[in-house]
């Protein structure tokens, strides 16, 4: 009988706590006021070493495409391994990380094994990581597993001309892979507020994270093409780092303020130990609105005709 009353006692306390703690939320339009608080705090994202695809297509590149061929072939993608130089590369992100950051609070990475072995190379302290199917890096389609030049001639035509816009033969455009970046940040918005998250994913992933902090719309993707390609150029074993929090005077934002992009391993101390970069996600009064529009200027300036007046009946 002792036990059963006390098992009656405890279901009678369960049955109230939801109801204790629905009396406690006495504030719910404040709290939806005060964005911070459900924000994480830093997302420091690092792109995977060097990995056998990318030394595949490097040769590719150069004439060389001797290495798309037999076992290569038989793997997909995501199952490329890096190589010693990829995890040297690892390595030095991992002790760039923890000489400047502050201890981490969670751990994701991409599935893809390039991006699981330069999570672990890292050699973070205590990390339990969580792999993450949104992490992936973008769909090439019908391009994957092809050598530079091994494309259809029109394909490359639809690239340069569709832009942000441009989605392989049965893959992903850049536009998409935002769409899985607004996924990933609304999730670890939700689970990790306040907190600092370290993330290994993939270049393409990290051009859709700039994309959608900053704002930057397809012309100013179009712009940055040549710039993507030198100083903003995303290597292997890079780090892009985005903060709420003022590196200088420690005051924290509502929104993401401060970015920084090193890249541990390269010889230029400028990439190695780069300034952090204010940045405003961009807005447009009218006239800046106009200004980008009649950069491209209109093939047809006449208008339909009016339709005929219908006949009295």
């Amino acid at each position: 009988m002792a036990l059963g009353a006390r098992a009656g006692a405890r279901l009678a306390r369960l049955l109230r706590a939801p109801a204790r703690r629905f009396a406690a939320s006495k504030h719910p339009i404040q709290e939806a006021k005060d964005p911070s608080k459900r924000r994480i705090l830093e997302l420091a994202l690092v792109r995977h070493g060097q990995s056998e695809g990318n030394v595949a297509y490097s040769k590719s590149v150069h004439g060389d495409s001797s290495m798309y061929s037999g076992k290569f072939l038989d793997r997909h993608s995501s199952l490329w391994r890096l190589t010693d130089r990829g995890r040297g590369e690892a390595v030095e992100a991992g002790a760039w990380l923890r000489d400047r950051c502050a201890p981490f609070d969670a751990f994701y990475t991409s599935e893809f094994l390039r991006a699981m072995e330069t999570a672990a190379l890292l050699g973070m302290d205590g990390a339990q990581w969580h792999t993450e199917t949104n992490c992936r890096e973008r769909d090439w389609g019908a391009l994957d597993l092809l050598p530079k030049g091994g494309e259809d001639p029109e394909e490359d035509q639809r690239r340069r001309r569709h832009g942000l816009y441009f989605a392989p033969s049965g893959g992903e455009s850049l536009a998409s892979v935002i769409i899985r970046v607004d996924l990933i940040l609304a999730y670890l918005n939700g689970r990790y507020p306040g907190r600092r998250v370290l993330m290994v994913c993939h270049g393409e992933l990290m051009w859709a994270f700039r994309l959608r902090f900053e704002k930057l719309n397809q012309i100013q993707y179009r712009d940055m093409a040549d710039v993507a390609r030198g100083d903003e150029r995303i290597h292997n074993g890079s780090v892009l780092r985005f903060s709420r929090q003022d590196p200088a005077s420690g005051a924290i934002h509502d929104h993401f303020r401060f970015m920084q992009l090193a890249t541990p391993w390269h010889a230029d101390e400028a990439k190695r130990r780069p300034q952090w970069r204010t940045f405003r996600p961009n807005s447009y009064s009218n006239g800046e609105l106009l200004d980008l529009v009649n950069r491209f200027p209109r093939y047809y300036e006449g208008s339909l005709s009016d339709p005929p007046d219908e006949p009295d009946s």
